[in-house]
């Protein structure tokens, strides 16, 4: 037992890792970009930034500019993504995808920077900007994993579009809305901005 422990432990500790040089990849692509211009920038740059090998680099993104776009199928943290499937941590469908979107805005301070840099990025490039949109299809790919896994039975593609089109939405509009209160939480000004959403299915019970 104490074996087999131990070996989730270093699983865990593994995966973290790796979740970890993968933001770091993306991080390191996007700052580049912005300085120099994607065309100048290369993967061994990104890599050198991070401090790993080329060959690292591969291990997480095909090409640069997948780099820049980042893990849009990394929806929320792992542990989030776990207790998600098992059916919380509330067991109303919106309040946990709401839960679980919130989770993956740390550290707060990098995800701040990552939305600023992307922002100024899409205004000079319009590849990295086709990037995001292409990458719609994955992210909504895993989402709809995860809505399946949740629910014991596949959800439909359309299903999971419009979740992940609503999500999107909102938590551009929450992003936008720091800039009146920059000192509140990501986390934060999407509940705020979701509960706001709210108000567009709210049925007066006399009618």
């Amino acid at each position: 037992m104490a074996e087999a422990k131990h070996a989730d432990q270093e699983i865990g500790l593994r995966e973290r890792k790796k979740r970890q040089t993968r933001l770091d990849l993306c991080m390191a692509a996007r700052r580049l970009t912005l300085e120099r211009g994607l065309d100048a920038t290369t993967t061994e740059d990104i890599a050198k930034e991070v401090g790993v090998s080329p060959r690292t680099f591969f291990n997480y993104y095909d090409t640069k500019l997948d780099a820049v776009v980042g893990p849009v199928t990394e929806i929320g943290t792992p542990v989030a993504r776990e207790e998600f499937v098992a059916g919380g941590p509330t067991g109303v469908l919106i309040d946990d995808v709401i839960w679980l979107y919130a989770s993956g805005y740390e550290p707060e301070d990098e995800v701040r920077e990552s939305i600023s840099l992307v922002a100024e990025i899409i205004k000079t490039d319009l590849r990295v900007l086709a990037g995001f949109m292409a990458a719609g299809a994955q992210h909504e790919a895993a989402l709809r994993e995860l809505l399946s896994g949740r629910k014991g039975s596949e959800v439909t593609a359309e299903f999971a579009g419009i979740t992940a089109g609503l999500m999107s939405t909102l938590a551009t509009r929450a992003a936008m809305s720091l800039a009146t209160n920059p000192s509140r939480s990501l986390a934060d000004a999407l509940r705020e901005v979701c509960g706001v959403a709210t108000e567009l299915f709210h049925r007066p019970e006399n009618r």
